[in-house]
């Protein structure tokens, strides 16, 4: 089913290209913006939004301009929510299974501070609940939002530039070639998916252990 929309999306910026540069904004938005970024399959629409630019249907840098401002307002817009509603608001509202991460997220944040906002957009649970941590603890405004604007300018482009890669060399296989590009992506997908599930793990683990490690330990 999932297929299916994700395929009537693509049809549908096909047909709307001028609109590709909003549905951008407001899919990064909610990429960005704090617990809804679990329920929308947002990654995978961006995906498909590059893949259009690596095919030559629509232009890149409004698509990356549009990624990154709805990747700075969606933090932005988490962050004054917490800050406005409170601690104990959030604690209250926060869903079971993201107490946690959240959790987590707020030693890493009391620890490391403005590097904990940059590296929390790149780092998939954090992302869901690092606004609110940071409105929580009571972060200055101007630091969250200058690491809030530098970490949106990079991810844009490594969330865009996949598909785009993808869409580029699609567009230029023959089709008698098609077959042995299916066979090559596969390869390519089926060792990534190995070396994520051999060490994906451990990197993650470490990543967490030296994040909650003292700075003074470092």
């Amino acid at each position: 089913m999932f297929d299916a929309w994700l395929h009537a999306f693509e049809a549908w910026v096909r047909a709307h290209a001028e609109l590709a540069f909003a549905a951008t904004f407001v899919i990064a938005f909610l990429e960005s913006f704090p617990i809804i970024s679990i329920l929308v399959p947002s990654t995978a629409l961006l995906l498909a939004i590059g893949a259009m630019v690596g095919a030559g249907l629509v232009d890149p840098w409004p698509i990356l301009g549009a990624c990154a401002l709805g990747g700075v307002l969606g933090d932005a817009c988490g962050f004054w929510l917490a800050r406005w509603i409170g601690p104990y608001a959030v604690r209250k509202r926060l869903p079971n299974s993201w107490r946690r991460p959240y959790a987590w997220a707020t030693r890493v944040f009391l620890r490391w501070g403005w590097l904990a906002v940059f590296c929390g957009r790149f780092i998939g649970p954090m992302r869901a609940v690092a606004p609110l941590a940071a409105g929580v603890i009571g972060m200055e405004n101007w630091r969250f939002q200058s690491a809030n604007i530098l970490s949106a300018l990079i991810w844009a482009p490594l969330i865009i530039m996949p598909g785009t890669v993808g869409g580029w060399i699609a567009s230029r296989i023959k089709p008698e070639e098609a077959p042995y590009a299916i066979v090559l992506a596969a390869i390519v997908a089926l060792s990534g998916w190995m070396l994520f599930r051999r060490y994906g793990p451990t990197v993650s683990a470490h990543i967490r252990t030296r994040l909650e490690m003292p700075r003074s330990r470092r």
